[in-house]
């Protein structure tokens, strides 16, 4: 009987454990439930609010300043680490490469091709189209290859064939072989369709997205202080042999230049294609998938809604029979070449023009194209801040309108016999003004097509350097027979005409 009382018992305790037990567990299924709805609703609730509003509003004074500082810490370090390691390199690349390019290349190759070939101007603009046509035969596919493998390869071939370029320019200078001269700017030419190409798609994809502007801009400003750091070189040297238009002076000078250039070259092989910023690009492409998902759907509903209305949406499908997509891009380019054309007509007649025209020395010749690039470095500054507030289209137009209204002024001054520190004065304003925009030109050309094709439309950049170079040949022959005036008349008006297509996208460029 005690035994069958304990069991009885025991049984019942069992049972009353048992269901003590499960009932424990159902109220903590339900707390357990209550929880994760409250997580949800508050996470929910997270993203809705701003980050300031979740705040306690008693540790408002203590808690608030610890929150800023330790954001402030984060945007710092987050900007630190987005930054690639290509934009140093490159930014230094720019400014040695020029430095050593505008040494040699920007007044002492015409004045040495000028004299080697008994003062005749056609020498000049032919071999400054060997130059253009091998950068464009090199460019084209170069930017097709950097889109499809890596850049950073195509960048070390790059490397390869300027120190080639650089010995046999070396060789052709002293040996004074105008044959050997062409074949070493073909090869320059080869270089710089190589590199160009592929180094300015990689500095677009190491920058962040609403960055490019700026240091596009920084590039650029760089690019004229190496133009101002080599004539100033090619002052002294010039100063410390005699000042005297000569070959063998010209020789030494273009050397000096050349050396300062493979400094530049060597760089080219510390890029990486690993270096590029990634996550900035895959959230613009998604914003962009986004946007195209919300037009579809908005356009389905004007279609259902309003049948009549069709004009509208057709004028924004296509701009001057060019898809909406391209003609952004393509009208830029189309600027740019036409500005090209413009330009190659007259640059390299300018040292021809101070030379015989207004008789100045190598030293003041060196001291215009010192002055020139200072002037275009601080209207590069202007024409970025101006163009945030006003437009990068409408600033690029002002600018180019203030050049050639300078240019014209310089053409009148000349045939008015007024004094040549008036005419050069104007030739810096000039310069300073129509040169200061390429940076935006370029920055619409990069915001408005995607990454995989960043490559080929860099490329194009060369097809301008063939417009340049040929314009520069067609340049020779009108110098010969109309005169060197005619062809500054000639680029006045090529420079008007090539602000047109930006002006048809004032109301489409967002700045």
């Amino acid at each position: 009987t005690l035994f069958c009382c304990v069991m009885t018992t025991h049984d019942g305790v069992f049972c009353l454990g048992q269901k003590a037990a499960s009932e424990d567990e159902e109220e903590y299924g339900d707390n357990r439930q209550k929880e994760l709805a409250l997580e949800a609703s508050s996470s929910i609730h997270s993203l809705k609010e701003p980050l300031l509003l979740k705040c306690n509003p008693n540790d408002s004074e203590i808690g608030g300043k610890e929150a800023g500082e330790a954001n402030n810490e984060n945007a710092q370090n987050d900007s630190n680490n987005t930054q690639s390691k290509n934009i140093p390199l490159i930014l230094t690349y720019t400014f040695i490469v020029f430095a050593g390019r505008s040494m040699w290349s920007q007044s002492v190759l015409s004045a040495m091709v000028y004299l080697l070939r008994n003062n005749n101007p056609e020498s000049v603009g032919f071999l400054t189209s060997i130059m253009g046509v091998s950068q464009l035969v090199a460019s084209l596919p170069s930017g097709v290859l950097a889109d499809m493998h890596r850049r950073d390869y195509m960048l070390k071939v790059g490397s390869l064939v300027g120190t080639t370029a650089f010995v046999v320019t070396v060789y052709a200078s002293f040996s004074e072989s105008f044959g050997a001269l062409g074949v070493s700017l073909a090869l320059w030419g080869v270089f710089y369709g190589i590199t160009n190409t592929s180094i300015s798609a990689l500095f677009a994809d190491s920058i962040s997205e609403g960055e490019r502007s700026y240091y596009f801009t920084q590039r650029m400003m760089l690019t004229k202080l190496g133009c101002t750091a080599g004539p100033t070189a090619s002052l002294v040297m010039f100063a410390i042999l005699g000042d005297d238009w000569t070959m063998k002076d010209c020789a030494i000078v273009m050397t000096f230049g050349q050396v300062i250039c493979l400094f530049g070259i060597l760089i080219l092989c510390f890029l990486r294609d690993e270096y590029i910023v990634e996550h900035n690009e895959s959230m613009a492409l998604e914003v962009e998938r986004t946007e195209a998902t919300v037009s579809i759907t908005e356009e389905n509903e004007v279609q259902q809604s309003c049948d009549h209305d069709t004009e509208p949406r057709e004028s924004q499908k296509s701009l001057l029979c060019l898809p909406q997509h391209r003609a952004v891009p393509i009208l830029t380019v189309i600027s740019d070449v036409l500005a090209g054309c413009a330009a190659g007509m007259s640059t390299r007649y300018y040292t021809i023009f101070f030379i015989d025209n207004l008789q100045l020395s190598p030293s003041i010749v060196s001291l215009l194209y010192i002055l020139s690039p200072l002037g275009q470095m601080v209207m590069h500054k202007i024409a970025y801040i101006s163009g945030r507030k006003v437009g990068r289209c409408q600033i690029v137009v002002i600018f180019k309108w203030i050049g050639t209204s300078f240019m014209i002024c310089m053409i009148l001054a000349y045939k008015h016999h007024l004094h040549v520190s008036i005419i050069c004065i104007l030739y810096l304003l000039r310069t300073s003004f129509a040169n200061a925009t390429s940076n935006l030109t370029k920055s619409i050309i990069m915001d408005s097509v995607p990454r995989n094709e960043r490559g080929k439309w860099s490329a194009l950049e060369s097809v301008n350097m063939f417009s340049w170079s040929g314009s520069a040949a067609l340049g020779g022959l009108l110098v010969s027979s109309k005169g060197i005036l005619f062809i500054f008349y000639v680029t006045a008006a090529l420079q008007l005409v090539a602000t047109l297509p930006l002006i048809v996208l004032f109301e489409r460029v967002k700045d």
